[in-house]
């Protein structure tokens, strides 16, 4: 299992933000090797989302972000956010 983390700190229209990464999100379950997203929104500074995804293995999230669908959803959401994306290990698991 592949997860991969992505920090968000938005600076745009977060309804915005939030549709662009649903539309993501939607092309995304479509590619082979995907397996969950979950989005979540600080309670502290609503301007910060954290994003969870798992994919069967590195190579299949690379494959799914070189995918026009995928470039052509990103450019507007990226408009109106900062992100520090960054793949992760499982240490522990329960």
């Amino acid at each position: 299992m592949f997860t991969f983390i992505n920090r968000f700190t938005v600076s745009g229209d977060t309804a915005a933000f939030e549709a662009g990464i649903a539309e993501i999100t939607e092309h995304m379950t479509q590619q082979p090797g995907f397996h969950s997203h979950r989005l979540y929104r600080s309670a502290k500074d609503a301007a910060v989302y954290v994003e969870v995804a798992e994919w069967d293995d590195a190579e299949s999230h690379q494959r799914a972000v070189r995918t026009e669908g995928f470039q052509r959803a990103v450019r507007p959401v990226m408009s109106l956010a900062t992100a520090d994306p960054a793949p992760f290990a499982t240490v522990t698991a329960h």
